[in-house]
This record gives structure tokens, sequence and C-alpha cells, in this order.
């Protein structure tokens, strides 16, 4: 099965390089310029002739309209839509399920099996979990995704024929494996300590430990993991803990960096979390909003260090839902903050990757208003991934309205959808034969 899997993510790659390089989109391996937030760029203008008697006037010429740029990678509307969306999906096999999976495929997204989901919803990604503990509605029904290392192989290797045949993408198919407490794939993958556990490894040695554990992900299909934690810790309570480096930010920084040079080393994209920090809140944002209580300075100082340091590097940031008064007054989640995201992540630190939201089944987002609410809030303060939305039928419509009824939402969403495009295509690079291990 692991060379089965291997084979097909050769396909997967020789695929993306063409549409990618065939599309109107950005090239492979190129991180598209930000999309104007505005419609001026998209409004269309028209001249006319001074007037003149009417014996002599001449009709007023009149300029071709400013056609709506063009979808990446040459997708449809629908396909561009979908692609700013991560999703779970129930089942064991792309297309098998049993009959409390599928009653709950058809539940969130009215058809039966992952296959399905992927056809009909066109996903950017795929994230592979046991259960969604957030969902009310199913709090214990395990996906079926992660059995065993043939199973997810053969499962990862269902999804993307599905999405090749779907767009020509790849799928991104993403878990959270960080050591500890947080690692969902228990076969076929060396069971981790906890990060603060490896706070005294040499950056060197880090650096080949993420680069084993990558090595293992990309074999099962798996090619981004929402790791490593970037979170500077300086609290005794509250959600992170252990799966913190520790409290020291300039440590940080370094051994975040080193994990993700490990880790992209192996071909898996990481992914730093969380955006702008939850290492000095209590508060456990799966069951609501946090609020980091810090002046700006001492936050700069803290928190940002470790995203700073990875960010010329990391594939993608996760964005948590925390809220952070000191820079951005109004008290919102960053998920819904263009001031944090947009500002301080695009424009102060110039991040260019791929920005990713939190579960939007955490209390948070599901308080911020529906779904179709929450996929615009999201995309307006600068999200291009969102994760694990309450309701995809809900979030998706909204977004492929907007996308045609209102030129500044096609920017950004165009935008969002060419860095999830740019995201795939790293995917097409070689992993690197083991980085000085």
């Amino acid at each position: 099965m692991l060379r089965r899997a291997g084979a097909l993510a050769g396909a997967v790659l020789v695929a993306l390089t063409t549409a990618c390089q065939s599309g109107p989109g950005t090239p492979a391996g190129a991180t598209p310029s930000p999309a104007p937030n505005s419609a001026s760029a998209l409004s269309t203008s028209t001249t006319t002739s001074p007037g003149t008697p009417p014996a002599t006037a001449t009709k007023p010429k009149t300029a071709t309209p400013v056609a709506p740029r063009r979808n990446p990678g040459g997708l449809s509307d629908d396909q561009t839509v979908g692609q700013l969306f991560m999703v779970y999906a129930y089942g064991s096999g792309a297309q098998s399920a049993t009959p409390a999976q599928r009653a709950a495929n058809l539940a969130l997204f009215g058809v039966a099996t992952p296959a399905e989901v992927v056809r009909r919803w066109h996903p950017g990604g795929i994230i592979l979990i046991n259960t969604n503990n957030l969902d009310p509605q199913r709090p214990s029904l395990s996906s079926g995704n992660v059995d065993s290392a043939a199973q997810i192989a053969a499962l990862t290797a269902g999804l993307q024929r599905a999405a090749l045949a779907d767009t020509g993408l790849p799928l991104l198919i993403a878990t959270d494996q960080e050591g500890g407490r947080v690692q969902r794939i228990r076969d076929g993958v060396t069971a981790r300590p906890p990060q603060r556990a490896l706070a005294r490894t040499s950056p060197a040695a880090l650096t080949c430990s993420y680069y084993g554990l990558g090595r293992q992900l990309r074999a099962l299909g798996v090619n981004q993991d929402f790791a490593p934690d970037a979170d500077v810790v300086t609290t005794s309570a509250g959600v992170i803990g252990d799966r913190s480096f520790g409290p020291d930010p300039v440590l940080d920084a370094t051994l975040v960096r080193a994990a993700v040079t490990g880790l992209q080393a192996a071909g898996v994209l990481a992914t730093l979390k969380h955006w702008p920090g939850h290492g000095s809140t209590d508060t456990d944002s799966h069951a609501a909003l946090a609020v980091i209580r810090q002046s700006a300075a001492a936050w700069r100082a803290q928190d940002r260090a470790p995203f700073a340091a990875s960010a010329p590097v990391a594939a993608g940031i996760m964005v948590g839902h925390l809220a952070l008064p000191a820079v951005d007054p109004t008290g919102r989640p960053a998920t819904f903050s263009p001031t944090l995201v947009s500002g301080l992540l695009r424009g102060e630190l110039g991040y260019q990757g791929l920005i990713i939201s939190d579960s939007l089944f955490m209390a948070p987002a599901r308080a911020a208003g529906t779904p179709a609410a929450v996929a615009l809030l999201a995309l307006r303060a600068g999200i291009d991934l969102q994760l694990e939305p309450v309701s995809l039928p809900g979030s998706a419509t909204a977004l492929l309205t907007a996308l045609r009824t209102d030129p500044a939402a096609r920017a950004l969403i165009q935008a969002a959808a060419g860095r999830v495009l740019a995201a795939k295509a790293k995917l097409g690079k070689p992993p690197v034969s083991r980085p000085g291990c």
C-alpha cells in the first residue's frame, strides 16, 4: 500500500505542475501578489467626446469594460471557491463508509462518501481526524480516517484520484501530528514526545527528528502537518502547556525554525500555530474567546518572535480564535480581524504563504454568526483556507455569491485561491535528501 501511495504522489506532482503552468494563475512554485482589496481595479469606465451641436454630434465612444480577472489555474467559479476550504469527511476509504458515516456525510455535505465530497464541493484540502468532538450532533462518531497505516494510505490515494479527476489539482491532506497529547495518527508514524520534552534538543538534531516525521507522513499520503506549535507558553494553565517548546521566545524561535526545516525537507508543508500566540492565556479557545492581555510591546517581544523567525520559510500559518486588544481594540478573534491578519501577519511580518483558520467548529467562530457570515468574515480578514466550516454548503454558497456579485470579494477570493494553489505547487518540489542527518 505504501508503494501505491508513492506512485500516486508522483502522478499528483506531474498533474499539479501541468495545471499550474498551463492555467492563467500563478506559475508553480511562485507566490501570487495580493489582489486589490477594493473594486477600483475591476470597475468599468467610459469616455465620451465633448458635446457638439446636434448637426455634427458624434456618437460617444465607450471603452471596453474591464473584465474580472480570470480564476487561478483555469478553475471554474465553484472550483475556485471550493479551494478556500479544508474539510473532514467520514469514511475509512474514499468510496467506503459505514451507514452512520454515510448519514453524517449526507447531513454535512449532501453526499455519502469522501470521494463524493471532493467531487461535489472541490475542497482545497482534507484533514484527517478520528472524531470531531466539537460537533454537537456527532461528538463521538469515528470518522474511520486514521485506523491503520494501510487504510490511511489507501484513503489518501483514493482522495487524490478524485481530486485530480475533478480539478486536475491535488488535495492538501493534513493532520495534527505535533507529538504528546496531539498526534492523530498512531500507526505508521512513530509516537513522539511533546514539544516541551524536545526543548533541549540541538537544532540540527531537531531538524532530523522532524525530517523523519515528515518522511513517515508523506509515505501515508499526508502532505501537510499542522505543526510545529509556535506558541510561547508563560502560563501553567491553558490548552497549550507542553505542546510548546517553552517560555523562552528566542529558544522557541530557533527550535520552531528547525522543525519547519525538517518537515519541509521531507516534502510535508509545515504550519505554525496559533497566530498571534496562544501561550499567555489560560482560556481554551475551543470553548471561549481567548484574550491575550499583553501590551503591544510585550506581545512583540514574546509571542511574535517564533512566527517572525519562520515566516520566510513556513508554508502555512494557522490563525487562532484569539483576541489581542492592545493591537486590535475591537476585541475580535484574530480569525476575523483584518488588523491582525492582513495588517500584522501579511503587512508587518511580510508573510507570503498560506494562512489557515483554526477550526470553525470552535465556540468563538460559531458565536460570530451563521456559516455564511463566518465565511465572509474570515475571507475579509485575510484567511486563505477555512478549516472545518460548520456548514460547507452554507459557507461555499456565500462565497460563490460574493464572487459573482462583488468585484472586491472576487479579488479577495481569487487571491486566496492563488495562494492555495501556490502551496500545492510546493508539493511538486522533490524532498531534500536527509538535510545533514
